[in-house]
């Protein structure tokens, strides 16, 4: 699974930002969850043209 532009520019700036806080927590958390709800529409897509 590749990361879409989004996903890619919270992760750099999440690793780049040189406090390891809160903010940059959220930025990791924000871009696995993307990442994730990504996937599942991919998989729903996958599963409604497989039944069609």
């Amino acid at each position: 699974m590749s990361l879409d532009y989004s996903q890619k520019r919270l992760l750099s700036k999440a690793l780049h930002t040189k406090s390891r806080g809160t903010h940059a927590r959220r930025l990791r958390l924000y871009a696995v969850l993307t990442g994730f709800l990504s996937m599942l529409i991919s998989l729903a897509t996958l599963v409604i043209r497989i039944a069609k």
